[in-house]
């Protein structure tokens, strides 16, 4: 019989290190391109369509600012930044369960609220979200020899976390997204996602939150 012992120790070790790379992942100090869900195939593009046309009713589909949560096993949630007949609002997302483990999708519901906003956070918020979008970078591309001379191309893998993105829309008219993933609770991106929980919330109150977006946009230019 055939020794698989080495090889399911190799198996064991590319898990173990795509794992590490994963809880990782989000502790730049930037964004990396969102992914292309146009791209999927099968249940995925069937997931991912539907999910998207669900938690984003309502919203414009040129985003001034959106953000998406997309946990592994609760509720997705997401907010728009808008303006609406000459007032600016926040228009506010959640879904009542995880769609992915939802066992009847056509049951899940999408519950959604608004709260109007001033100017000064419309705008702060815009300057925030392109400041992202701008410093987006493309990971680098890292390979590692297995023990035979073969080259594997390791790829950043989340198990268990949640993955967030941020959108604009650009000058040129087009969508631009950028995503980060499970971001340690007290680095840039983990205040970054307090901040957007809490305007997701819509229970913050608007001095404060200016402070906190300021000094995070500060940062983030350092």
């Amino acid at each position: 019989m055939k020794n698989t012992k080495p090889a399911m120790k190799q198996i064991a070790l590319i898990f173990s290190f795509l794992l590490t790379t994963g809880l990782c992942l989000g502790q730049e100090n930037h964004l990396k391109p969102a992914r292309d869900f146009s791209r999927y195939e099968g249940v995925l593009k069937e997931y991912y369509d539907n999910l998207f046309l669900l938690l984003y009713t309502g919203f414009s589909q040129k985003p001034y600012a959106r953000y998406t949560s997309k946990p592994s096993f609760s509720q997705e949630y997401a907010f728009s930044v808008e303006m609406i007949e000459g007032k600016c609002f926040i228009l506010s997302n959640s879904l009542s369960e995880n769609y992915w483990y939802a066992k009847d999708k056509k049951s899940v519901r999408m519950d959604t609220s608004k709260i109007e906003i001033n100017q000064d956070l419309y705008l702060k918020i815009g300057e925030l979200f392109d400041l992202l979008l701008k410093q987006t970078k493309v990971p680098e591309r890292k390979f590692k020899k297995g023990p035979n001379g073969e080259v594997y191309e390791i790829e950043t893998i989340v198990f268990d976390g949640t993955v967030y993105y941020f959108t604009i829309t650009g000058k040129d008219g087009k969508t631009e997204s950028g995503e980060t993933s499970s971001p340690g609770k007290n680095s840039v991106f983990g205040r970054l996602v307090k901040i957007c929980d809490e305007l997701h919330s819509l229970e913050f109150e608007s001095p404060l939150i200016l402070k906190e977006i300021d000094l995070l946009v500060s940062d983030l230019k350092q």
